[in-house]
């Protein structure tokens, strides 16, 4: 019997990596639960730097997927995938190769500006499954417009399924705190996303990292800067920081879970810093975050911070304040405790073996 074939086509760039994180998380939980039973395809920008090291067979383009449309559906119409996941990625065109191949199109989409381009009058009947990977307390309500258009055609609604977490056990969490000769809750840990960001000349990531070589000093507490896989410049070294240049998802989010703080972008890692309940200052790092940072500050578990060092320190300082910090991790409890990783996997899954969701 011939293997199921899974085809994932994120959004990649020199810049973010959230969309290929996600999506290099969902195919190693399906490659570890199916074994060998499954083929795993990818299609990437060759700019990015992670696309040379992604560990299954790749097609790298010269351009983003939404920019090579007849050669994406080359590579659909020769690999003929069983389900094919777009990750805030594809165009209708895409999908249309994918359904005439017989493949279920699935759709993720964060903010809602993509969830919009999920509910395109050209996308209907080409999407199964359209996944929101936000809480609902973080993305605005579909508009009075975009109801009246799932009203009137048969659009595949979208579904918020919150943020996608593959939490660690407790003895992965311990085996990280050895490796880097940490103590639970006496470190904070800053990732400004992918390394490759930048704003007015400057990376994003050489900003964290000075303001974490600050707030060591001032606070006392170990930093572990995460720099990540697009930061192409050497990596630091420092007396007070652990200089690490990127890590596997559950190993940052052991990392992170056992931190006092972390310090990051608006990106994806917020959320997940939020589902395992470590405060956080996060800067808006790029356009599509300062909506998302908005919603989480209303969380009242986060505080927003300028692109400034000394705005950033201030800010972490004040986390800490022990009256603050206690106020500030009571509030979990109050948040709607939703994830996806079940709802995706075990979803992608369902559409392998042929089954309805």
């Amino acid at each position: 019997m011939s293997n199921k074939r899974l085809l994932f086509i994120p959004v990649s760039s020199p810049e973010g990596i959230g969309e290929y994180m996600r999506s290099l998380l969902l195919a190693q939980s399906l490659q570890n639960e199916l074994h060998a039973s499954i083929d795993i395809h990818f299609i990437l920008n060759k700019h990015a730097a992670y696309a040379k090291s992604c560990p299954f067979e790749t097609t790298l383009l010269d351009h983003s997927a939404t920019k090579e449309l007849d050669y994406v559906c080359d590579v659909i119409e020769k690999f003929k995938p069983n389900v094919v996941i777009f990750d805030c990625a594809g165009r209708a065109g895409h999908m249309k190769a994918a359904k005439k191949v017989g493949a279920k199109v699935v759709f993720i989409s964060q903010h809602a500006k993509k969830r919009a381009k999920g509910l395109k009058l050209n996308r209907i009947n080409l999407i199964d499954v359209h996944w929101v990977v936000q809480p609902d307390y973080c993305i605005e309500p579909l508009t009075w417009a975009e109801n009246a258009k799932l009203d009137i055609f048969p659009l595949m609604r979208p579904r918020n399924v919150g943020p996608f977490v593959a939490f660690a056990s407790n003895e992965q969490k311990q085996q990280m705190l050895s490796r880097y000769s940490l103590e639970l809750k006496n470190y904070f840990i800053v990732n400004a996303g992918s390394g490759g960001h930048t704003l007015n000349g400057q990376n994003c990531a050489d900003i964290y990292f000075e303001a974490a070589l600050k707030i060591a000093k001032q606070t006392g507490l170990r930093g572990v800067v995460v720099f990540g896989q697009n930061y192409s410049k050497t990596i630091p070294s420092s007396d007070s920081i652990l200089c690490i240049k990127s890590l596997q998802n559950t190993e940052f989010l052991a990392l992170m879970s056992q931190a006092k703080v972390a310090l990051l972008s608006g990106g994806d890692t917020l959320l997940q810093a939020i589902a395992v309940h470590t405060p956080a200052v996060a800067c808006a790092i790029s356009k599509d975050q300062n909506a998302r940072l908005d919603h989480c500050i209303n969380t009242g578990v986060v505080l927003k911070a300028n692109l400034n060092i000394d705005d950033i320190v201030t800010k972490v300082e004040k986390v800490i304040e022990v009256a603050f910090y206690n106020e500030t991790t009571s509030k979990y409890a109050q948040l709607e405790n939703i994830h996806s990783y079940d709802v995706i996997t075990n979803g992608v899954k369902n559409m392998l073996d042929g089954s309805s969701l």
